[in-house]
């Protein structure tokens, strides 16, 4: 095993594979399948990169699984012969007009079409069955990047210390490794954390039937169509502010008497109050961005973006303690209104910047980390789940996770869609994302692998589309939201969802990828289950042995 430090000193900058030098110490222990690097400096000086160059000769006829960088970026299995989605055929314009880097690890990470990289842990499957995972334990003080060099078969396990300024000691590295049963490694892993004790939950969100166009009128039509002995939760999403920052500007004209008689009347039902906010971002058409320009985050003196969404998204500079403290208000406000469930979305902003640019010299995990930790210490016992965010730093802090992208009303979205970032909008890519990710359920948090859809309108995925999305969400997660107007299901859609939620009792006993087609296998009640899932066209290959497609309702 070699190290390599990058760094810069007063000599300049330098690199170094020494384990002490007139700069550092490094420190590495080895305990079993465990090992840990510590550097002490004896000057200060700043870091820029750290890797270990790992001896692993990996076969061409394995399969690799990437951890994505955040919830919505694509994760699965790889074969050996694929390559790593880029943006490198946009026109520079295009990517900057858009922010799209910004999204996700291409604003830092540069990729390369001959390389593979995942964050957090990652596992190389033999055609044998024999699985090699290595999964790091210090993701509060700095991201992992497992990458993977398929020119010449070697892999390096990266310390994403960029920007880093070390006055003390510092654990660059602490991971594990595990040889065997793809999911005995993987449970082995995750074992380090958790449990979560959070109960799975069942609900609507008005997001994708309404988006942003709400208001009480509407809200209170979808509430009268829920079934409390159904479902747990309630959820209002987007569109109640008048601009996203302005989290405490409620709409006079959606909601005149603001959002206080709506969580009233879902209480009155016997559900729990969701609200959806951003808490980490605002748009550049808001009160904030406009009054407040010291709170935004500048690289070069203009303002970082975290995506082309609204008017244009920026990340708030959570080192202003102004900025901090209006992020708390904004939470203690909706906390103050009862609301019991908070989904949090876009916190990857609070990763943006890092090192020097971002102030105290912290790395993007800690900046992470830090941010996560102020929203459950001014959320206490309410329910939170976290979206948008690298998952790592939401480990054993929020009670339910998104780990995919957005559901898209057609399968792979528009055309055009495809070329842009790996976070894109997509049902194709989630629900592989909601497979390949399942183990995370239960141990680091609960999984939300975003809604199922079963309505008839206003939709363009095919009854078979929907039927598989609703199976495996409730096989693989264990959040199960819709956005359909549940009391216009006719029975069969009733008792197709009757029978698609006893899945959400069955435990996993293994994953395979043979070509286009996923099997989950698994154990309900006793008995061994499979589903095989095609993930080009979005369709069950056996769902009707377990499962039937709902008549027509026409």
């Amino acid at each position: 095993m070699d190290i390599f430090i990058r760094y810069f000193s007063e000599g300049g900058s330098q690199i170094s594979s020494s384990l002490e030098n007139e700069d550092y110490v490094l420190t590495v222990t080895e305990r079993g399948e465990r090992t840990s690097v510590m550097i002490t400096p004896k000057k200060p000086i700043t870091l820029e990169d750290a890797f270990i160059s790992e001896e692993f000769d990996f076969e061409e006829d394995c399969r690799i699984f990437l951890n994505g960088y955040q919830s919505w970026t694509e994760t699965r299995e790889f074969s050996f012969g694929e390559s790593l989605h880029n943006m490198n055929r946009i026109i520079p314009a295009i990517k900057k007009k858009f922010h799209f880097e910004n999204y996700g690890d291409a604003w830092f990470y540069k990729y390369n079409k001959n390389h593979f990289h995942g964050f957090t842990y990652s596992y190389v499957r033999c055609a044998d069955g024999r699985t090699y995972l290595v999964g790091s334990l210090n993701e509060e003080n700095a991201y992992m990047i497992t990458h993977y060099n398929k020119s010449n078969h070697t892999i390096l396990l990266r310390s994403d210390v960029e920007g880093k300024v070390l006055d003390s000691e510092f654990k660059l590295f602490d991971f594990v490794h595990y040889e065997g049963k793809m999911t005995d490694v993987v449970r082995r892993y995750f074992s380090h954390f958790g449990p979560c004790k959070a109960p799975q939950v069942r609900g609507y969100t008005s997001w994708y039937l309404h988006y942003q166009d709400i208001n009480e009128e509407k809200i209170d039509a979808a509430l009268d169509g829920i079934d409390a002995d159904s479902f747990d939760l309630f959820q209002i999403d987007d569109g109640y502010e008048t601009f996203v920052g302005d989290w405490t500007d409620v709409d006079p004209a959606k909601f005149p008497d603001g959002l206080g008689p709506v969580v009233d009347k879902i209480h009155e039902k016997g559900l729990k109050a969701g609200i959806w906010l951003a808490p980490f971002v605002c748009e550049t058409k808001s009160r904030v961005y406009a009054e407040h320009p010291d709170w935004i985050v500048r690289k070069d003196g203009d303002s970082v973006f975290a995506g082309s969404n609204w008017s244009g998204d920026v990340a708030l500079d959570l080192t202003n303690p102004e900025a901090l403290a209006y992020v708390r208000g904004c939470l203690e406000y909706f906390k103050d209104l009862g609301f019991d469930f908070f989904k949090l979305d876009f916190l990857y902003a609070a990763a943006l910047i890092a090192g020097s640019d971002s102030g105290g010299g912290l790395t993007r995990a800690e900046h992470m980390r830090s941010a996560m930790k102020l929203l459950r210490e001014v959320l206490g016992d309410r329910l939170i789940l976290g979206c948008g965010v690298p998952l790592s730093s939401a480990f054993g802090l929020v009670d339910y996770c998104r780990i995919g992208p957005d559901v898209s009303l057609r399968f792979d979205d528009a055309f055009y869609m495809r070329a842009f970032h790996r976070e894109r909008i997509s049902t194709k890519v989630t629900l592989q994302n909601t497979i390949f990710r399942t183990f995370m359920d239960g141990r680091v948090f609960r999984c939300d692998p975003d809604v199922f859809l079963l309505r008839d309108d206003n939709i363009k995925l095919s009854k078979k589309q929907r039927m598989a999305l609703s199976v495996l969400n409730h096989l693989c997660g264990s959040v199960f939201m819709t956005s359909d107007n549940v009391g216009d299901y006719n029975e069969s859609k009733h008792k197709f969802l009757r029978e698609a939620q006893k899945l959400a009792a069955a435990d996993i006993t293994d994953i395979t990828a043979d070509g286009g087609v996923i099997t989950v296998r698994f154990m309900l009640d006793g008995k061994k289950g499979k589903i095989q899932y095609d993930t080009e066209k979005g369709v069950l290959v056996n769902g009707q042995k377990h499962i039937r497609i709902w008549k027509s309702d026409r």
